[in-house]
């Protein structure tokens, strides 16, 4: 599940891409460049926060797997 603070970097980094292309048709890439700085470093911290949540969802659920109790038979 994602969480609202993903929600946001991700809206920032699509909405930076989209200023960035616009500044790059106004103005050249050369003005626009750190605008595209900023939505791939978005991107990154995007990607970053997600693996991390699954890295710990997997660790939990084996940490819960591994202390489960046995059936007695």
């Amino acid at each position: 599940m994602r969480s609202l603070t993903d929600t946001i970097i991700f809206t920032f980094c699509v909405a930076s891409f989209i200023i960035g292309v616009h500044q790059t048709m106004v103005h050249g890439i050369a003005f626009s460049y750190f605008i595209f700085m900023i939505s791939l470093s978005l991107l990154f911290l995007f990607r970053y926060r997600k693996v991390a949540a699954k890295e710990k969802e997997a660790k939990a659920k084996a940490q819960a797997q591994k202390h489960k109790p046995k059936r007695k038979r």
